[in-house]
């Protein structure tokens, strides 16, 4: 590795199940990492002013503007989605100060985590992540992958049992 990469980042799969996630944005890319999150099973609470139409239907909204009060201690995780970039800034500020892992739509080196392309057959799931850096990249990535996972999922399904299934 040269001295102007960084390392990659550490793949982290979280459980979010029923845990809470705020989302502060109502456009199309709040919307996008509100999908995801409730996808995994979080509880996403949304705060904005306006939602764009197809924003989803399983998170809580919130229509008004964002406050420092909204990110409280029993948060998983926060996004910043806003078109704003102080409100972005201060979402993120009072998130990290706070020790809550924080996504900043547009501010990569704000960003404690990144969105992946999640691709998912079942109960199982892999992403593909460029930290950031080439959104093209992930993005053909995952389509190869999309091609070919559920069928390596199901033919490896063997390998895949219960936690109290006995294996005899």
């Amino acid at each position: 590795m040269s001295g102007s990469e960084r390392p990659p980042y550490f793949p982290m799969m979280i459980d979010l199940k029923g845990r809470k996630v705020l989302v502060v944005g109502g456009g199309n890319v709040a919307s996008r990492r509100a999908g995801k999150l409730l996808l995994c099973g979080a509880e996403v609470v949304a705060v904005s002013p306006e939602f764009v139409p197809d924003f989803p239907g399983g998170a809580e909204r919130i229509t008004r503007q964002f406050q420092a009060g909204d990110i409280t201690g029993n948060l998983a995780l926060v996004v910043a989605a806003t078109d704003d970039r102080e409100t972005n800034k201060l979402i993120h500020d009072t998130a990290n100060s706070m020790g809550i892992p924080v996504n900043v739509s547009d501010c990569q080196d704000e960003c404690d985590f990144f969105f992946p392309s999640l691709i998912i057959s079942g109960s199982v799931a892999v992403s593909v992540c460029s930290a950031g850096t080439s959104p093209e990249l992930t993005r053909r990535l995952s389509d190869h992958l999309r091609e070919v996972w559920p069928s390596w999922v199901e033919e490896e399904g063997g390998y895949l049992r219960p936690k109290n299934e006995k294996i005899h």
